[in-house]
């Protein structure tokens, strides 16, 4: 590699590093129910590639005494979860979350939940890009024989949940 490319890529990671950095720091800024300001995550796109509703749900009580941890994107069945910036996949499988997806990139955690299906050619490590298919709206988990619904949460830094709301309300 010559100095100039190793330059460019010393840039390009102390970018990130910067990027991550101020994603951490706005999150304990506006605490996690405040969530992130709009525009925290450049590029960030809405998670449900079609129609939805979704209000401010954070907090709501839930079973056994827990308090909602994201928001619920309300879709028809089968309706595409896309890829909110690019990064790398892991999956998981039954509890509450029934089939779900973590998707780590830009700075930040995000976990989607309650999917009918994760998209085929996917496999654990995989690298996404921004708007690829991860999976499909569903009722999955603890949310069987409910409403169809995108359990999304955002975890700046990839540490604890933050209301995920005002930047959704941004994107979508």
């Amino acid at each position: 590699m010559c100095i100039r490319d190793r330059y460019k890529a010393e840039v390009r990671e102390w970018e990130e590093a910067e990027r991550r950095r101020k994603i951490a720091e706005a999150a304990k800024r506006s605490g996690a129910a405040g969530g992130l300001p709009a525009g925290t995550i450049p590029d960030f796109i809405c998670p449900v590639s079609g129609s939805v509703h979704f209000t401010n749900d954070w907090g709501n009580p839930r079973s056994g005494g827990r308090t909602h941890k994201g928001t619920d994107m309300f879709a028809a069945r089968g309706v595409p979860v896309v890829a909110v910036t690019d990064g790398t996949v892991r999956f998981s499988d039954g509890g509450l979350g029934g089939i779900a997806v973590w998707l780590k990139g830009g700075g930040a955690s995000y976990y989607y939940a309650h999917l009918d299906g994760r998209a085929s050619g996917l496999s654990a490590g995989s690298y996404v890009t921004r708007g690829t298919v991860l999976g499909y709206v569903g009722n999955t988990g603890n949310a069987y024989g409910g409403a169809h619904h995108l359990h999304f949460q955002l975890h700046p830094g990839h540490g604890s949940a933050v209301n995920p709301y005002p930047t959704l309300a941004a994107a979508c």
